[in-house]
């Protein structure tokens, strides 16, 4: 098991967010977490990832405990965060944003080696890497803040409504993305608003509703639930 987190509570100051809170993922799964807005699944992103404190509960990567480990630590573990709202550096170059990335990486072999994985998956950032990350459009700007996630080269990589303000075009091609960094071994944790575009590609799926989960199951099952359907499906 590469991920698992234990009847997590969490929010923020004395407003709890999500309550009792248990998921698990496999190595080299596609996860799909799935609920309205304002249901509580980027609460649960910033709790594994370290930008939000747990009040109680574990969250064990890998067999070791990192709940409440702070967030530049969290990525020396091999997870990193695509985050909701793209955040480029704009000001800043293609290659610049790419460099932040690989912060922690000290070998250029490496690094260098893991631009040209960056650039293989988006051939654009490499024919734009002198252009500022700000000119760029919203798809071209979502597919930079996807490298820059994988210039760590993570094992477990988290991505926070990746489709969200992109034209249906570049959302597909978000969708293929995701499905390549898989077969490339890479375990994701999805956390999108196109419920049927995730559930089509994962392997699993949590259902988040009020902070809690609702629904469990392998994700063929969840796109046929009658709940789901109705609730997130317009069915």
């Amino acid at each position: 098991m590469m991920l698992e987190i234990e009847n997590i509570n969490a929010g923020y100051g004395e407003i709890q967010i999500v309550t009792d809170v248990s998921m698990n993922i496999d190595n080299n799964e596609i996860v799909a977490l799935v609920g309205s807005n304002g249901a509580g699944k980027s609460t649960i992103i910033k709790a594994i990832s370290g930008m939000l404190p747990v009040s109680s509960g574990s969250i064990i990567f890998e067999g070791k405990h990192i709940e409440n480990t702070i967030a530049h630590k969290i990525i020396t573990n091999g997870i990193a965060l695509v985050p909701e709202g793209r955040r480029v550096f704009p000001y800043m170059t293609v290659l610049e944003n790419l460099e932040l990335g690989a912060y922690i990486e000290n070998d250029q072999k490496t690094v260098q080696e893991n631009m040209e994985w960056v650039f293989g998956l988006f051939p654009i950032l490499d024919e734009r890497k002198t252009q500022l990350a700000g000119t760029f459009s919203g798809g071209e700007q979502q597919m930079l803040t996807i490298g820059r996630a994988l210039m760590s080269k993570p094992k477990f990589l988290m991505m926070d409504e990746p489709s969200l303000g992109l034209a249906p075009v570049i959302v597909d091609e978000v969708f293929k993305i995701v499905e390549v960094l898989h077969n490339e071994g890479v375990t994701i944790l999805l956390v999108e608003q196109n419920v049927r575009k995730s559930l089509e590609i994962a392997n699993r799926g949590y259902v988040l509703e009020h902070g809690r989960i609702v629904l469990e199951g392998e994700s063929k099952n969840l796109v046929e639930d009658e709940k789901v359907k109705k609730a997130y499906l317009g069915m």
